[in-house]
């Protein structure tokens, strides 16, 4: 049988940057995330012996295939997904995997911690293993931030693998405990529709700018300090917000947060974020770029009555607007029939010609 799961895409509209470290050793943290109905999808085949390993990322329609997985060796092509193989797979055996996601690299979208997640419950399926969805993105989070070093939190692999609306509350010290804000189907249903997804087409470098934040962070005086400091005060009041059926403040904490956001680094802001905000502004109760910042998907909180005009002036400026839809679900697996050979020789013929 062939394995395969997948895990939403979160926004993140309040907190972000607080579920990082240093900041949430020293002083805690908070954020306030919802997983979306967009997906990262992984499958697994385990192969006959020898067949070796064949890994293929559909929408980069890139691959790598190997001998064993201690030989697919070291640069940097397809680094993210190989770690994880490099981690859960036996170093002899053999197998297929296949990723894809639903959204384009550096959407702020948290689509790398998406992916993780999915490929860690594909994998635990193909494998027989049985792992809880707080303990997948517990796996998926360390192979980004250890095995790999990237630098960033762990919210991004929490809302993939949890699901739904949440507050992730970050204590000094270490340790995280998840609260699920649970609202009424009237607000969950004006929360979906007054909300947006915009992309300018502009993407964000999250590495370079969370390396940014981390040296401002270590200075004296860093007014970084001083934002993060807001971004967790307005996680806190947003949750409150949502927890009373206070949609217009909620709005403003998702402003705040955005200001705060961009308080952070200059390379958090985008002149082209600042452009489409300007041309909806009348539109508008709240607005926020998602994310570490510096491009990617925007998220936008319209006013009663707005939202056709507000899609429109959008489609005028050339961005991409997605509703907004909660996953409840989180991480999901199943299983499908087996790839025939022929599929998989397809598998490796597009592998070893995409290298």
């Amino acid at each position: 049988m062939r394995s395969c799961a997948r895990a939403p895409v979160r926004v993140d509209p309040a907190g972000g940057g607080t579920d990082a470290p240093p900041y949430r050793i020293e002083y805690g943290g908070a954020v306030v995330n919802f997983a979306v109905q967009r997906h990262a999808f992984a499958s697994a085949q385990r192969l006959e012996t020898n067949s070796g390993v064949i890994l293929y990322a559909m929408d980069l329609q890139q691959g790598l295939t190997a001998e064993s997985v201690s030989r697919l060796g070291s640069d940097n092509r397809l680094e993210f997904i190989k770690a994880f193989l490099q981690r859960m797979v036996p170093d002899g055996d053999s197998i297929l995997l296949v990723t894809e996601t639903d959204v384009p690299p550096g959407s702020g979208l948290g689509g790398s911690g998406a992916l993780g997640v999915a490929i860690v419950a594909a994998l635990d399926q193909a494998y027989g293993r049985d792992r809880s969805p707080l303990d997948t993105a517990v796996l998926a989070n360390e192979v980004e931030r250890h095995d790999l070093g990237y630098p960033g939190g762990d919210q991004d692999s929490l809302g993939a693998a949890l699901g739904g609306i949440n507050f992730l509350e970050y204590h000094a010290g270490g340790g995280m405990t998840p609260h699920k804000i649970s609202l009424s189907a009237d607000t969950l249903r004006t929360l979906e529709h007054g909300s947006l997804l915009v992309y300018s087409g502009a993407a964000h470098v999250s590495a370079s700018i969370h390396e940014d934040i981390k040296r401002s962070y270590a200075l004296n005086h860093s007014p970084t300090r001083t934002a993060m400091s807001v971004l967790h005060q307005q996680a806190r009041a947003m949750r409150g917000a949502l927890e009373s059926a206070n949609l217009t403040a909620y709005a403003m904490a998702l402003s705040e947060s955005c200001r705060q956001l961009y308080n952070l680094h200059e390379s958090c802001g985008s002149d082209e974020h600042r452009r489409f905000f300007k041309a909806v502004d009348d539109c508008i109760l709240g607005a926020k770029t998602c994310g570490a910042g510096g491009g990617g998907f925007m998220l936008l909180y319209v006013k009663p009555g707005r939202r056709h005009e507000c899609i429109r002036r959008i489609g005028e400026l050339g961005g991409l607007v997605w509703p907004v839809t909660i996953d409840f679900q989180g991480v999901t697996r199943w299983q499908e029939s087996s790839l025939t050979d022929e599929d998989i020789e397809r598998f490796r013929y597009l592998a070893s010609s995409s290298a």
